[in-house]
């Protein structure tokens, strides 16, 4: 299945949809997504680069740890305010927080676990909903 964009112009702010398998063979369309959307806002280079990389993150997050919906997907949105840009990752898991982190790790281990700190380095603002039907991730980068 190959990922599927939508663009839509309201009234107020315009908004563009990703429905992206939820497969990690699809990171490079979510980054290109989110890339592009971030240029077109007027973030420069590094504006870009931290955007993309961020939904990136929680994109990564959703394929490995959440539930597509019934056609195998997950959405990725992203909306342009005045003074911002937040991209909104949703899947149709439950959210469980990261177990604590044993005195014994694995160079395995040490490779995850770090998405959400990541995202909150990267974004102004980084939001969490969960559900019992879905969880949402809300990555926002304020205009300078």
């Amino acid at each position: 299945m190959k990922a599927q964009a939508v663009t839509y112009t309201q009234a107020s702010p315009p908004s563009s949809e990703l429905n992206l398998p939820a497969e990690l063979s699809q990171l490079a369309a979510a980054r290109t997504f989110a890339r592009q959307a971030a240029a077109a806002y007027g973030f420069d280079g590094d504006g870009c680069y931290e955007f993309a990389y961020a939904v990136n993150e929680a994109v990564t997050n959703a394929i490995r740890h959440g539930l597509p919906d019934e056609r195998g997907c997950i959405r990725v949105t992203i909306t342009a305010e005045a003074d911002r840009l937040t991209c909104a990752v949703r899947d149709w898991g439950t959210f469980k927080p990261p177990a604590e982190a044993s005195s014994v790790s694995s160079d395995a281990a040490a490779e995850h676990g770090r998405g959400l700190a990541l995202m909150r380095i990267l974004m102004n603002e980084v939001r969490l909903h969960t559900s019992s039907g879905d969880t949402i991730v809300y990555l926002s980068k304020l205009r300078c």
